[in-house]
């Protein structure tokens, strides 16, 4: 039988006490409790786990102190940042392409038509979030649309500019497989499948960093599929690649090759990486040569 909950949250002092009980160095007691009175311990506590020698215990290996583990819930932070900076562009990217992807009399409607899509209550179901989310939307352009057009939606290419990264991951999960699917993911240089994937994955990492939740070391449970035959070279992944984080990287990477051949995202990468020494980049899954991959050489 479940037992009921009552502890009490601990106080910012309390938790100093703790801390420095369990062998974490803490020397600025003030900086402490200024941390501990802006984050929460429950957000903050797995950031401690790797300076942990005995984590059953929770004992701290020798050395470790609060400053370091600060340092590295900043450096997740930044991390966060620029993969959702990062994941914007290709964002805009696909929603341009989705938009246009049929080349039939009746382009601007595809999404509407179930012909398009395998499974019409499915599709049905996709036509309710998306007229939810266009007729919620604060979108000028949609707004100047429907001031000057009765129709009950907008063509495709404002239709999905109002809609979710996660209502465009269905959109594209629906669609039967056939040449529309095809062109879109071939102009992105994977399979259809794969391509699928990806939408997914990003759409759960994007989540990830919307809502600021670890993302340097976290286990992914919503996995990508590594290319078997991409159209440009991709890294080398490990077995359990999809579990980690790195993979996630190599996708916006690659993709970001195609949509802005001019991107800085490696050199990005590599310079928060070095200026957060405290980040084992092997938790995230990255090999230990990833810097001599032609793959993420500087521009």
């Amino acid at each position: 039988m479940k037992k009921v909950f009552h502890d009490r949250a601990v106080s910012p002092e309390e938790l100093v006490r703790v801390l420095r009980s369990r062998g974490l160095i803490i020397d600025d007691e003030a900086r402490a409790l200024q941390i501990f009175e802006n984050i929460s311990y429950n957000r903050f506590k797995s950031y401690l786990v790797p300076f942990m020698e005995d984590r059953s215990r929770n004992i701290y290996r020798e050395g470790a102190t609060l400053e370091d583990v600060y340092a590295l819930y900043g450096f997740d932070r930044r991390f966060r940042e620029l993969i959702f900076h990062e994941l914007e562009k290709v964002e805009v990217s696909i929603r341009a392409r989705m938009g246009y992807a049929s080349a039939n009399a009746d382009a601007g409607y595809w999404y509407t038509n179930s012909a398009y899509f395998y499974d019409v209550r499915e599709h049905r179901s996709l036509m309710r979030r998306i007229s939810s989310e266009v007729h919620r939307s604060d979108n000028d352009s949609v707004i100047r649309f429907y001031e000057k057009y009765s129709n009950d939606l907008p063509p495709c290419w404002l239709a999905l500019e109002a809609t979710s990264m996660g209502t465009l991951s269905s959109i594209y999960e629906l669609l039967n497989p056939g040449p529309m699917k095809s062109s879109i993911s071939e102009y992105y240089g994977v399979a259809p499948t794969v391509f699928e994937s990806w939408l997914e994955h990003l759409v759960y990492i994007r989540n990830t960093c919307a809502h600021h939740s670890r993302l340097w070391n976290k286990k992914l449970s919503v996995q990508a599929m590594v290319p078997q035959t991409p159209m440009r070279r991709f890294p080398p992944q490990a077995p359990d690649a999809g579990r980690h984080v790195y993979l996630t990287l190599c996708i916006i990477k690659y993709l970001q090759d195609k949509v802005k051949p001019t991107n800085t995202f490696a050199a990005r990468l590599r310079s928060l990486i070095g200026s957060f020494r405290v980040a084992d980049v092997s938790q995230m899954g990255f090999p230990a040569d990833w810097t001599d991959d032609p793959f993420w050489a500087v521009r």
